[in-house]
């Protein structure tokens, strides 16, 4: 018999031997159990070590988990506030304007309705707008449309040109199809405002020995049956000289609206005095 063979024998032989003892030494307290567990306590001590390490290690996990669920959570609840803080800071931008433009407006003896622009062209000069008020809220056509100017006051934004139930269109001043009657404020000289699609306005008519000059304030001069007097319109830039209609002069207005930051408008609830 070679001696590997021995070897292997005498390796099977021990271990039967120490497995038994070691069932032997867990059934009854004795020396030999003795003997085991002062050899193998440190195995065992380093194995108690070691699960408590893992399992410590396994709450760590389940805890980092549970904490990356709930970093997920409040990343969510957070956008879901910012979304809604937008919301309150665009609300609380409408309720200033429309308190500014109340304030300064009650001298209006017409009913006003605050409407917002739900569609405007890209080219503010291009003259139209849609806003988010129809025939429910009282809008019908030719009512005019206003808006604050700064802190100017309350200027002429254009018309209601067609209405339906949930919004409505409106001609700005710019649009080539807008005039209105309007006075010079210093001169007092009528003209009529027309539209050129730029961003300013015509002033026709005006009398040719007028003495309107550049600074002068143009407002409605409420004889037109559609615009109630005395709205700011805008200010004239030029005045030409030269090219005449006849027995007018023409000039140039700038109107005091910003129509390309324009959010918020509002609808003088006035019909025309005469049917045309």
């Amino acid at each position: 018999m070679s001696y590997k063979k021995i070897f292997l024998i005498f390796l099977i032989l021990s271990l039967m031997v120490f497995l038994g003892g070691l069932w032997y030494g867990f059934r009854k307290k004795s020396i030999y159990s003795e003997f085991i567990g002062y050899i193998f306590f440190p195995l065992w001590k380093s194995g108690s070590f070691f699960g408590k390490e893992l399992k410590e290690l396994y709450r760590d996990y389940i805890d980092l988990v549970e904490v990356k669920k709930e970093n997920h959570r409040l990343k969510e609840e957070i956008l879901k506030l910012k979304a809604e803080l937008n919301t309150y800071k665009e609300r609380e931008a409408l309720y200033q304007e429309l308190e500014k433009f109340y304030r300064i407006s009650s001298n209006f003896s017409y009913p006003k309705v605050g409407a917002r622009i739900i569609l405007k062209p890209m080219d503010p000069f291009l003259g139209i707008i849609f806003i988010d008020k129809g025939t429910k809220d009282g809008i019908l056509p030719q009512m005019p449309v206003l808006s604050a100017a700064g802190d100017r006051g309350i200027a002429l934004v254009g018309q209601v040109v067609e209405v339906y139930r949930n919004w409505s269109k409106v001609i700005l001043v710019t649009d080539p199809s807008f005039a209105a009657d309007v006075v010079v404020q210093r001169t007092r000289d009528r003209g009529i405002l027309r539209g050129k699609a730029e961003p300013l306005c015509s002033l026709e008519y005006l009398p040719l020995y007028s003495q309107v000059q550049s600074k002068d304030e143009v407002v409605t001069s409420g004889q037109d049956a559609l615009f109630p007097p005395g709205l700011m319109v805008g200010e004239v830039v030029s005045v030409n000289k030269e090219e005449t209609q006849g027995l007018f002069k023409k000039a140039e207005v700038k109107p005091w609206i910003d129509f390309h930051n324009l959010e918020i408008v509002y609808v003088l609830v006035k019909l025309p005095e005469i049917s045309f």
